[in-house]
């Protein structure tokens, strides 16, 4: 649900024009419980509360002016109210222009596979979450965007360029998305390729972080490349929804890193509730030739109380094949949209 507000601006109060402009967003709190266990057997449980289900609570201001001659002018700045935190992180910020010629648009948005991650996982997507094991989806700051126009149907295609500049660690990096819907299927395929400046450079190296476990990533060599592509197939039977995906990452210059990962599952309405069950597995191989596995699954079940507030309930399990390391979570909350 939207709420809209009339904003006029100085410019505005000149011209006589006006802006609309809307807030949207979702407020998720609840709390989980993280039971893990060390390669050494000792297990320790850990108990907070916190944005859980769907991720990070989120705020949008969206504003767009018609130009006139069928061109729209836009712009979106999302961020993470963060509740249970004492700061306010920036998440996504857009500005562009739509038309015939499809759309344009500079600023930050999430990684070109984020999405794509998300649409496989049937147990409701939150990237950190116990249980769904995966190459972690990529980041994506200073892009230019092309969102080409529709030209044959149910066929979208994301072009985007991420720019250095003077950051850190990041090089530049190439992307496209290709996404297929006809009927109940969906298809979709994301890659990109990306280089590094310096050897720190962890925004890369993030792709072969498994199980949510930091600890398994490590820093690319400067001038690495990284090759990633991810892929995501879902249909949709009217009783049941079918999902499922796989990822690859490579890099070079740094030992030949390599990750893949595959995650399926099924999600299934039952009048308010709607239960989802994914299974997935990774595994990576380092600089050293050293390969990690790991595999894990995830349950949850949501709840409708009305169409702007649910309430959810998980549990995962994950473990490393190769360690006995082990760790579990149950998460239970509440989301209101507005």
């Amino acid at each position: 649900m939207k709420k809209t507000l009339v904003a006029v601006a100085a410019f505005a109060a000149m011209t006589g024009a006006m802006a609309e402009v809307t807030i949207s967003g979702f407020v998720d709190g609840g709390v989980q419980s993280t039971r893990s266990t060390t390669t050494g057997g000792i297990s320790s449980t850990l108990t907070s509360a916190g944005s859980n289900g769907a991720g990070q609570s989120q705020l949008t201001f969206a504003a767009s002016e018609d130009l006139g001659t069928g061109t729209t002018a836009f712009a979106n700045i999302r961020i993470n109210p963060g509740i249970f935190a004492s700061t306010i992180g920036q998440d996504v910020s857009e500005i562009g222009l739509r038309g015939a010629f499809g759309s344009v648009l500079v600023g930050r948005d999430y990684g070109i596979d984020f999405l794509t991650h998300a649409a496989a996982d049937a147990s409701g997507w939150t990237s950190a979450a116990v249980g769904v094991v995966h190459n972690a989806d990529t980041s994506t700051g200073n892009a230019v965007v092309y969102i080409l126009p529709t030209m044959v149907e149910g066929l979208g295609i994301v072009l985007a360029k991420g720019l250095a500049g003077a950051s850190g660690g990041n090089g530049d990096a190439t992307a496209y998305k290709l996404t297929y819907k006809t009927g109940g299927f969906m298809g979709e395929y994301a890659a990109y390729t990306a280089t590094t400046k310096s050897a720190s450079a962890s925004v890369w190296a993030e792709d072969f972080t498994i199980g949510g476990t930091a600890t398994d990533t490590e820093a690319l060599a400067t001038g690495g490349t990284v090759k990633g592509s991810t892929i995501a197939l879902t249909y949709d039977l009217g009783v049941a929804k079918l999902h499922g995906g796989m990822s690859n990452v490579a890099a070079s210059a740094d030992g030949d890193q390599k990750a893949s990962s595959y995650m399926y599952g099924v999600s299934a309405p039952f009048g308010a509730t709607t239960l989802g069950l994914t299974i997935s597995a990774a595994d990576r191989t380092n600089a050293a030739n050293t390969t990690k596995k790991a595999t894990g699954y995830r349950v949850k079940a949501g709840y409708s109380f009305s169409k702007r507030t649910s309430g959810y309930a998980a549990y995962g399990s994950q473990s490393k094949s190769s360690t006995t390391a082990k760790d579990t979570q149950t998460m239970v909350g509440v989301i209101h949209n507005f």
